[in-house]
């Protein structure tokens, strides 16, 4: 059993999670009208079935899918729309079946209150936030396939959650509570060092790029690293309102085990952070 993302073509009927057994292909058909036809999505890696005859029977366009694949699929931008009702699921697994809709997208588009829109362009080597911020994501695609469009230099656009005002200003006082952050100068560490990543493999790239100054702080969900030694790889852990370990992160990630840990630390209860066991 799986659960996958819906997304009806009707823009008044909100998009939902549904499970289903990865072996009923009527199930799968009975959701999109027909037979099916599937697009690759990334950031992250998804699949989007489609009805493979939708535009041959005239199905509404669906425009929240559309504007969902022009972000995460480029090929399809300003080329194709996706017709009828449409449906998310996981990359396949090792036997081929589909897996459940990724978890930082279910988040995304059900369970997350603001948005910001952030730019690749050339030779950056981070995303560029741009100031805007949305309290719906269908708005906050539509601004990004805008700004993509407009901006000069820009070869990407992806939406984001905007982090909570709240765990910003928790994290910026257990922080600066902490004897090396707050000696920060070279940048100082403020409210504005927190830098968001968006997959455990982006926050693995971020931290494992090293040579970070002090005060250097990186997110994922609610899991927030900010580095204590200049230039170092020393990073104080915040999760559940407390620091509760600071970790030397550089040798997991030599060693392929820094994902299971992220893993571990966004599943641990607040009472296995404080007791280290994780």
């Amino acid at each position: 059993m799986i659960t996958a993302i819906v997304i009806p073509v009707d823009p008044g009927q909100p998009v939902r999670l549904q499970q289903l057994e990865t072996s009923d292909i009527d199930a799968y058909q009975q959701i999109v009208g027909g037979n099916l036809q599937i697009v690759g999505l990334e950031r992250p890696p998804a699949g989007m079935y489609l009805n493979e005859s939708g535009k041959l029977n005239r199905m509404r366009v669906n425009h929240r899918a559309t504007t969902l694949v022009w972000v995460h699929n480029s090929a399809f931008r300003n080329h194709d729309v996706i017709v009828g009702p449409a449906l998310i699921v996981g990359p396949p697994n090792r036997h081929g079946d589909d897996t459940t809709a990724p978890q930082d997208l279910t988040d995304l588009l059900l369970h997350t209150k603001r948005y910001r829109v952030q730019l690749w362009t050339g030779g950056d080597t981070r995303w560029t936030s741009d100031p805007e911020v949305f309290t719906d994501w269908t708005e906050a695609y539509r601004y990004a396939l805008q700004q993509v469009e407009t901006q000069e230099g820009a070869q990407e656009v992806r939406v984001v959650a905007e982090l909570d005002e709240e765990l910003r200003e928790q994290w910026f006082r257990l922080g600066i509570e902490n004897p090396w952050i707050s000696s920060a100068d070279d940048p100082p560490f403020t409210q504005n060092s927190f830098v968001g990543c968006y997959s455990i493999e982006e926050l693995e790239q971020n931290i494992g790029h090293g040579n970070w100054a002090i005060g250097t702080a990186f997110y994922y969900r609610d899991l927030c690293f900010i580095n204590q030694v200049e230039g170092g790889d020393e990073w104080l852990t915040i999760r559940h309102g407390i620091a509760f370990e600071s970790m030397t992160l550089e040798p997991s990630i030599e060693e392929g085990r820094f994902a299971s840990l992220i893993r571990r630390l966004l599943t641990a209860s607040k009472e296995q952070c404080q007791g280290l066991t994780y």
